[in-house]
């Protein structure tokens, strides 16, 4: 397979009639962790977040995408041999690693399949959902010039609303209007994205390979965010209850 070096940009990158893709991100926390703070007042709490810090640094996720559709999965997880398996499913359950996150392009749609406590679930909304406020804020990417762009999400859980910072660092040079996870809609392509603590920046850009066949994810039921925090309530009455 033949990358895109980062520091470099091969000849015919504006030309994107193809609209084909493979891009990988790795993942770390954009807010420290492991303060000193914590260090004083738990050392044992302040080794947990050491090692969460590590283990983001070695995953990766892969953006496919082709004409019609686009999908954002965890590819690699260099931490399948950590024995705390606590650790390890938290630090890869922050950054999505068990969920996907799909675009079908044409009809303006994003499917995200997401696993909760009860059960793999589905939630379907506008790909185009996210009003972006776009800056003149630039800095330097791998080489590249990227542009600020921010939102504010609003993650629903147990009939509350948390608001999540989210900032995006999108590239001209690169017009493909796709990111990480849910984000998408940027005239370009998101090359680093931080969403509350978490962040994803990447690492390779292959637009030469074109994907295996991208599929609709379809495992789980299809639900509303309502619904979602109802069911999740209902379990978790139930395992109080016994």
């Amino acid at each position: 397979m033949k990358y895109y070096p980062i520091a470099f940009f091969l000849i015919f990158i504006s030309s994107f009639s193809q609209q084909n893709g493979i891009i990988t991100y790795k993942s770390f926390f954009s807010v420290k962790q492991a303060t000193e703070e914590l260090k004083q007042e738990n050392r044992m709490w302040y080794q947990e977040e050491l090692d969460h810090e590590m283990m983001a640094q070695l995953l990766r996720f892969t953006l496919q995408f082709n004409n019609e559709a686009a999908v954002f999965t965890m590819s690699e997880n260099m931490i399948s041999d950590v024995e705390n398996q606590l650790s390890k499913r938290y630090t890869t359950g922050r950054f999505y690693g068990d969920a996907v996150f799909y675009i079908n392009r044409k009809k303006d749609t994003l499917i995200e399949q997401l696993p909760y406590s009860f059960a793999t679930l589905l939630r379907k909304r506008k790909a185009s959902f996210i009003d972006w406020n776009l800056t003149t804020e630039t800095k330097e990417i791998q080489g590249f010039k990227c542009y600020k762009a921010t939102y504010t999400y609003v993650q629903k859980w147990k009939g509350r609303e948390f608001l999540w910072p989210v900032v995006a660092w999108y590239c001209p040079e690169i017009p493909v209007p796709l990111g990480p996870t849910r984000y998408s809609g940027l005239p370009d392509l998101i090359l680093e994205l931080h969403e509350n603590e978490i962040a994803y920046v990447v690492e390779k850009i292959d637009l030469v390979s074109i994907p295996e066949k991208i599929t609709e994810p379809t495992k789980g039921e299809m639900l509303t965010d309502e619904e979602i925090n109802n069911r999740d309530r209902k379990v978790k009455e139930g395992l109080m209850g016994n």
